[in-house]
């Protein structure tokens, strides 16, 4: 402990004596945490956000957010805003978002407002990307040259707000099962656009419900009665100056949700709607004025659009669940009790739930940028190359829906194990950790329990060992496979040392080797396959890891992190392990006194990771007013704050308005 602090405990402590009222020592407990830092958390938060550059970018768009009253939350607490005054708030903000990107000239800057602004409003996070990634990279990836040119200015400049209708009532991810129909009309040239069931309503959709003027729906195209497959096409709903439903659209709101109630997820109904044959996009299938169908090169065309959208959830993961963890890991470092009055991190069954939730969210950062930067490379190649582009597309398509559904999944449980360590905190709105539950739940709601799309992950993997045994060789995210017989001729663990575990090309060989073992078992139970495809996802994210962590060690700024990098990995591979140690025993690959290894391991790297908890939550560098959680406050100074946000909440104080009607009849009857 440094002189200073002794100093600060000293005068506390005199304090405390000359006083009634006891000091707040959650301040001394932050800063003392702080102290515990073994690296440099500025060159930690430049990694974290990708350079030195973006991160002080990141901090200019905090400061042009707090202090512009149409972007800033004016007072009080935003979770005390109706419905209606939520989405005119977030429409508030996203007109001057706009109007700022007109003006601000620096692309860098740009980019960091984005984000700053989606991180700060989970409602404005998501009516941005329906508008400005689903609907724009629908014309980017299906349209034509001269669809795009028509429709991109219209586009950038919010001319026009789009959104994206999919998923419909009786129907998620399974196109082929969708039921609006879009049928051709050779006599007028026009495709008529139809919901013939109930169950064929789209419903979800981002923006339809108040907002969106047009869409890109998927239909089912039917030709001379025949069905040809799914298509895009673009459809009007709204007039854009009156706002009303165009004739034969159907469409309103969905009103109160778990979270994002600043966005107007809607349901669209059509009636027989006639839109122009060249409203359907028409890069990689087209229907000619004769009415010939000409089909796309490769079926899974339909669904690349899809990709980018799974892989959104992991920065929505690091975004949701790095706000999260940053609240609880103050809150716990400053809240004490017990016989000994003890900050709560301290106790094992305290930091063990939430270290390794930490880790992770260090572990899919790095990956976040890698695999985005990957599928943006091969989005260009939709202009350059399109057979290349398919090329990567079942691959691609495969790890975006093992990513989705596992890292929802984990998404929930790093959120429910927050608001455990919250106590009855975690039941006020104003520490933000139930609009986080119901934002990410709000999220999830797009595949279900994502069974189905780690099926499609399973059924990929299941694909690639075929081709490994008939002798092929497979590139990708599974060409580990072509080593598989090398894999599996260890059926017994080596593990006889705790500091083999502290290898991260080690233990990826231990999951590797979980996950390449009883092909049969897999083929004949479809709870094995759903466990497969999340295996092989959370594999994907420890090598991924892996490499992104040695790039790191030739870069002069970054050297000095990569022990407590490695160290983060290390927890987050050996809780992979850890979680799944049943199916390691079950198979013999551990014994006994291995599991007690790395279960010892865990418990001890979980402590160490506790000791920086502080100064790793603060690397990610979430501003309190991004946090909106008195209980998070970077100075640790919680209570008052707290109290004095529930002081401020309306009708805090006074006589309710059913005080004379109903309490007065039971307290002073006539």
């Amino acid at each position: 402990m440094s002189k200073k602090n002794i100093a600060l405990d000293r005068l506390t402590t005199i304090q405390n004596h000359i006083s009634n009222q006891p000091q707040p020592t959650g301040p001394i407990d932050l800063s003392r945490e702080r102290e515990n830092a073994s690296f440099s958390v500025k060159h930690m938060n430049w990694l974290f956000w990708g350079n030195k550059e973006f991160a002080e970018a990141l901090q200019d768009a905090y400061l042009i957010i707090q202090r512009d009253p149409d972007l800033y939350f004016p007072g009080g607490h935003p979770f005390d805003l109706t419905i209606p005054e939520q989405r005119e708030f977030t429409m508030k903000q996203i007109f001057r978002y706009r109007q700022l990107r007109k003006s601000l000239k620096n692309p860098l800057l740009l980019k960091a407002l984005a984000l700053a602004m989606c991180m700060y409003s989970e409602s404005f996070n998501m009516k941005i990307y329906v508008h400005d990634d689903l609907f724009l990279q629908s014309f980017q990836l299906f349209g034509t040259a001269e669809q795009y040119d028509a429709y991109i200015d219209d586009i950038l400049n919010w001319k026009i707000i789009g959104c994206f209708a999919m998923t419909e009532l009786g129907h998620g991810s399974f196109l082929r099962g969708l039921e609006t129909t879009a049928t051709y009309d050779r006599e007028t040239d026009e495709f008529i656009i139809h919901s013939p069931t109930l169950t064929a309503t789209k419903v979800w959709i981002g923006m339809a419900g108040q907002t969106a003027t047009h869409t890109i729906a998927i239909c089912q195209t039917i030709i001379d009665g025949k069905k040809c497959g799914t298509n895009w096409f673009i459809v009007q709903l709204r007039d854009k100056k009156t706002g009303k439903l165009m004739p034969g659209v159907t469409a309103g709101d969905l009103g109160a949700k778990y979270g994002r109630n600043g966005l107007d997820n809607g349901w669209i109904q059509f009636s027989h709607i006639r839109i122009p044959r060249t409203n359907m996009m028409m890069k990689w299938a087209k229907v000619t004025k004769e009415g010939k169908y000409i089909p796309s090169i490769n079926p899974a065309i339909s669904y690349s659009t899809l990709i980018g959208e799974r892989l959104s959830v992991l920065g929505t993961a690091i975004s949701t669940c790095g706000q999260m963890l940053t609240i609880a890991c103050r809150y716990g470092c400053v809240r004490r009790q017990g016989a000994n009055d003890e900050q709560i991190m301290e106790y094992q069954s305290h930091h063990v739930r939430l270290m390794p939730c930490v880790a992770s969210t260090y572990v899919i950062g790095i990956v976040n940028r890698m695999i985005i930067n990957k599928w943006e490379g091969i989005m260009k190649l939709t202009q350059t190359n399109q057979e290349e582009f398919v090329s990567y597309l079942p691959d691609m398509h495969a790890i975006s829906s093992g990513l989705k559904a596992t890292l929802t999944w984990w998404g929930c449980e790093v959120l429910e194990r927050v608001r455990r360590s919250m106590g009855g905190y975690a039941y006020s709105s104003y520490n933000n950790i139930g609009g986080a539950i119901g934002d990410w739940g709000v999220v999830t709601t797009g595949g279900g329990d994502n069974f189905v799309l780690i099926q499609q992950t399973a059924r990929y993997l299941l694909g690639s060992l075929k081709q490994v045994s008939q002798g092929k060789k497979i590139t990708g995210t599974v060409e580990f496979l072509n080593d598989i017989q090398q894999i599996l001729s260890f059926t017994k663990s080596t593990l006889s040392d705790e500091r083999q575990l502290l290898n991260l090309d080690y233990t990826l060989e231990i999951y590797t080797w979980l996950l390449t073992g009883e092909e049969e078992r897999w083929n004949d139970n479809q709870v094995y396959l759903i466990k497969l495809g999340e295996l092989y996802s959370y594999r994907f994210t420890l090598s991924e890891y892996i490499i992104g962590i040695k790039g790191y060690s030739t870069i002069s700024q970054f050297k000095e992190l990569v022990p407590i990098l490695n160290k983060l990995g290390n927890l987050w591979a050996i809780h992979l392990i850890h979680d799944s140690l049943g199916l390691f025993l079950e198979e013999g690959y551990f014994n006994g006194e291995q599991a007690k290894m790395i279960k010892k391991c865990y418990l001890k790297l979980c402590k160490e990771i506790r000791k920086e908890c502080i100064p790793l939550v603060d690397s990610w560098g979430f501003p309190d007013f991004i946090l909106k959680a008195p209980l998070g406050k970077y100075d640790g100074d919680v209570y008052p704050a707290f109290l004095n946000t529930i002081k401020a909440a309306p009708d805090c104080i006074g006589v309710p308005s059913y005080w004379e009607k109903y309490i007065k009849n039971l307290t002073n009857p006539k």
